[in-house]
């Protein structure tokens, strides 16, 4: 008669159960990481584009008062609503009304610059 063999173990069936504040260590960890992650998140998403900034520093140091759309060819004055609506690659700053004219630009209705 053949003699059998043992039932082989799980792996890691001699194994103790870890400490009570094992669990604890590890929640604890599991929420600094998710508070960091939401932080560098919302700095990420709040901080201005870049491009952004470098044309509104332009903007405020050649104190540029007319935004045209080269697509429509219409000029505004830069705190018209419709000028905000420009996207950035259609957009072309003016110094000046007579620069906006001399490039066939056509004054806007609504702001009348």
């Amino acid at each position: 008669m053949r003699q059998q063999r043992p039932l082989p173990q799980p792996p890691f069936s001699n194994r103790q159960s870890p400490p009570w504040w094992h669990w604890i260590a590890w929640m604890v960890a599991f929420a600094i990481g998710a508070l960091a992650f939401r932080l560098a998140l919302e700095h990420y998403l709040s901080a201005a584009d870049p491009f952004a900034q470098d044309v509104q520093a332009v903007i405020e140091r050649h104190q540029i008062s007319y935004v045209g759309d080269i697509t429509s060819q219409v000029f505004h004055r830069k705190d018209c609503p419709l000028a905000a609506q420009i996207p950035r690659r259609f957009r072309v700053m003016f110094f000046s009304r007579r620069a906006a004219l001399e490039m066939k630009f056509n004054p806007c209705t609504y702001c009348r610059p």
